[in-house]
């Protein structure tokens, strides 16, 4: 269920430490981002979870289709001083139509799995900083722990189908490289559609 997100609460940082592979990391990319962009972006596509049978891309005509009733849900409730079921209603309009997108179906350059992760990364990091700018307090090893570890060992599998196996990574591992490279790609098509990093 969405939340109203305060990107300046000084706990955010904690709170998304706690909930790394839950919907708040994906939440505060919204806000963050809805809060810098007024139209569009195909980096928006980037919060998607692949893994979620309820993401995988539909035709454009039929995701229009589906979100007509929620946009006039939002007027609706913004109508009525709504404004939770009006931000859930226009959460799940958007859901639908960047499934409908050619850009999240086409895809840009990154496996949409890490694209994902890459999401979770870069918000986690960005409000857990550390003294300098562009630094962070929670380190790349730990954000792999936190992102990718199940039951104790890590299941990614590598690009030649190896299993990772680790049950702590460092910052020298295959995950953690991927999940930079990700977190850059992401940097950079977040440049590209003039949002922010």
């Amino acid at each position: 269920m969405f939340k109203d997100i305060n990107l300046t609460n000084p706990k955010l940082g904690k709170e998304l430490l706690n909930d790394a592979r839950g919907q708040l990391p994906v939440y505060v990319w919204m806000e963050y981002f809805w809060q810098r962009s007024e139209e569009w972006k195909p980096v928006l596509a980037w919060c998607i979870d692949p893994g979620d049978p309820d993401m995988a891309p539909i035709d454009p005509q039929r995701a229009v289709d589906q979100a007509e009733p929620l946009v006039t849900e939002v007027i609706r409730r913004i109508m009525s001083n709504s404004r939770k079921e009006a931000l859930e209603a226009a959460m799940r309009a958007v859901g639908i139509l960047v499934h409908g997108s050619s850009e999240y179906q086409r895809g840009v350059g990154v496996a949409a799995s890490m694209q994902h992760q890459a999401v979770r990364a870069w918000v986690i990091r960005k409000f857990n900083p550390g003294k300098k700018p562009g630094e962070s307090t929670v380190g790349w090893a730990r954000l792999a722990d936190l992102l990718f570890l199940e039951n104790g060992k890590c299941p990614r599998k590598s690009r030649d189908a190896e299993i990772c196996g680790t049950s702590a990574h460092r910052y020298d591992d295959g995950c953690v490289k991927a999940l930079m490279t990700a977190v850059g790609n992401l940097k950079s098509a977040m440049k590209r559609d003039k949002i922010p990093t």
